[in-house]
């Protein structure tokens, strides 16, 4: 029996047709998504809290990060800082919307 794809590939190989992410009023427009195989843990002179890994952009530039704890957030440069998208990478990737 084949295992089902990891949540992220299935987003990744969707991404042509369920690229953004509603955001309160306003979508986020994903640029790209990372395979799960490629997530390192991210060392960069802004980030603060604890380990993460970038698992995709946005149009403009910001990150898609995977919490340790579980959780997708959204960092935004601009602001610098992040914001709780979905509890878990599965519930991320059904979010996604035409």
């Amino acid at each position: 029996m084949q295992t089902p794809p990891a949540p992220i590939e299935s987003a990744r190989r969707e991404l042509y047709l369920r690229r953004r992410f509603p955001r309160g009023t306003t979508h986020i427009v994903i640029a790209c998504l990372i395979r799960e195989d490629d997530w390192r843990p991210l060392v960069a002179h802004w980030w603060r809290g604890k380990e993460v890994c970038i698992i995709g952009a946005d149009l403009e530039g910001n990150f898609l990060l995977r919490h340790c704890d579980g959780t997708v957030r959204y960092w935004d440069h601009r602001t610098q800082m992040d914001e709780v998208l979905a509890p878990s990478v599965r519930a991320f990737a059904e979010k996604l919307i035409e």
